[in-house]
């Protein structure tokens, strides 16, 4: 009885362990937010004039998902990353796109932005 008692105490702690390492549920992940971006792609390398309202979700819903300083610096690093690998991206709109959405990101987006100097 001892043996099982003890082999369920070891598993009770290596998984307490393992969900204590996991990110929270709801914290920033950088392919969400790639994703979501995706509606902005129309806006960011063709003509269109302004940013769908699907786009603009996409931009408050990564605001909302990194709500602290590291979550914020990561959301900035993934979105710095994601400039780099689209085609066409037209930097101008990029960096005007929090604001056209009337979201304040706390950051441009931009490839030339250092994201250690983000404070909250």
């Amino acid at each position: 009885m001892k043996r099982v008692s003890a082999s369920v105490f070891c598993l009770t702690v290596v998984l307490l362990l393992i969900v204590g390492a996991m990110k929270p549920v709801n914290g920033f992940s950088c392919l969400k937010a790639k994703l979501s971006l995706i509606t902005c792609l129309p806006f960011l390398t063709l003509n269109e004039n302004s940013p769908s309202t699907a786009c603009c979700n996409a931009v408050s819903n990564v605001k909302v998902s990194a709500p602290t300083k590291p979550e914020l610096r990561e959301a900035c690093e993934c979105l710095k990353a994601s400039s780099d690998e689209i085609p066409n991206l037209d930097k101008d709109k990029a960096i005007q796109l929090p604001k056209l959405c009337k979201v304040n990101v706390d950051f441009p987006i931009s490839k030339d932005i250092n994201c250690t100097n983000i404070s909250l």
